[in-house]
């Protein structure tokens, strides 16, 4: 379902993928009032779309934050109302994902990142290619540098599960299955710059993972290099080991 030339989808795209998650709304009798508020978030926003596509005006980094926050926060809540399906489950992680690079993509700030860490988490576990993994990469990265200053400051270590955490370990393992050592080293800087906590559990189960063939020869001797410079006998976590694909 995803195109990895392009995350931002077109407007009409965007139209007929939240009619689609509306209509799979289960009892939507019952959500009348979220469904006619959430009809008209995406009027706005594939209206904004549509006038930047014809070029009669450029969103600004502001307006893309606050618009692409509805959407995103508009998405969480269709998440817990659609039916069990996984094609439309994808669907909903994509527009997340397009949603966010949107936004990254015009400066803006993402504050919700849960879908979207989990729906480039779900692509990059599907994807085999060189390519795809180099797009995740790259979208994976803006993500990082748009989300807001608060959750980078990351001041609740103790849960495991945060969002912020697992974006910034899948934004490693991706571009180590790329299998390009430059975005290997790149993406590796960066965790050190924001979880440094985790640097040394991530490289050490790196190293392991290399020595059992799972990365090119120049990412192998890359990782190992990095953990050479954290190694001690701290032993990896197990969300450590749940997350690293």
């Amino acid at each position: 379902m995803a195109d990895f030339k392009t995350f931002v989808l077109h407007s009409s795209d965007y139209k007929a993928a939240f009619d689609r998650l509306f209509d799979s709304v289960s009892w939507k009798s019952h959500h009348l009032e979220f469904i006619a508020n959430a009809e008209t978030i995406r009027m706005t926003f594939t209206h904004t779309l549509i006038t930047e596509e014809t070029g009669l005006g450029a969103c600004s980094s502001e307006k893309a934050s606050h618009l692409g926050e509805k959407i995103l926060m508009m998405l969480d809540q269709l998440y817990f109302l659609i039916s069990d399906n996984a094609e439309i489950h994808k669907l909903l992680t994509l527009l997340a994902v397009s949603t966010g690079t949107w936004i990254a993509n015009h400066k803006g700030t993402i504050k919700e990142l849960e879908l979207i860490v989990s729906g480039i988490a779900s692509f990059a576990n599907h994807a085999s290619g060189q390519q795809e993994l180099e797009e995740l990469y790259e979208i994976s990265m803006l993500i990082l540098y748009a989300t807001d200053e608060y959750i980078k400051a990351d001041h609740d270590k103790r849960n495991t599960q945060r969002p912020w955490r697992y974006l910034c370990l899948n934004h490693c393992i991706i571009a180590t299955r790329t299998g390009n050592v430059d975005l290997a080293r790149l993406s590796y800087d960066r965790l050190i710059e924001y979880l440094p906590e985790e640097a040394e559990s991530f490289f050490k189960m790196g190293v392991q993972k290399a020595n059992a063939g799972k990365y090119s020869l120049h990412c192998q001797k890359m990782i190992q290099a990095y953990y050479e410079m954290y190694r001690s006998d701290v032993q990896p976590n197990a969300e450590m080991r749940m997350s690293f694909n």
